[in-house]
């Protein structure tokens, strides 16, 4: 099974192909050198935009538990028997008082 592509890791294959094509200071040549500081660029912004995705699903699943969990909590609390001589809430786990 072949790795999950992402377009980080391909801008960095590409900077890797580009320095085996014209090696890193080997060119004086302005295009290239912004060329290769632009891919480089490119591959960092891609890396902030993955992470900020990834956080940003991780917020919603967090989010979906919390909800489950307030959700379960309120049908858990719903089978308390409250006893109308304190304000203490007591489960009521089926024995008869």
């Amino acid at each position: 099974m072949s790795a999950i592509l992402t377009l980080s890791t391909e801008l960095a294959v590409a900077v890797k192909d580009f320095d085996r094509v014209i090696p890193a200071g080997q060119s004086n040549d302005r295009d290239i050198v912004a060329l290769r500081q632009r891919l480089l660029l490119l591959c960092k912004l891609a890396r902030n935009l993955e992470s900020e995705v990834q956080i940003y699903r991780l917020m919603e699943a967090a989010k979906q538990g919390r909800d489950v969990v307030e959700q379960l909590a309120t049908e858990a609390a719903a089978t308390f028997v409250l006893n109308r001589d304190d304000n203490v809430i007591r489960p009521d786990f089926g024995r008869k008082a």
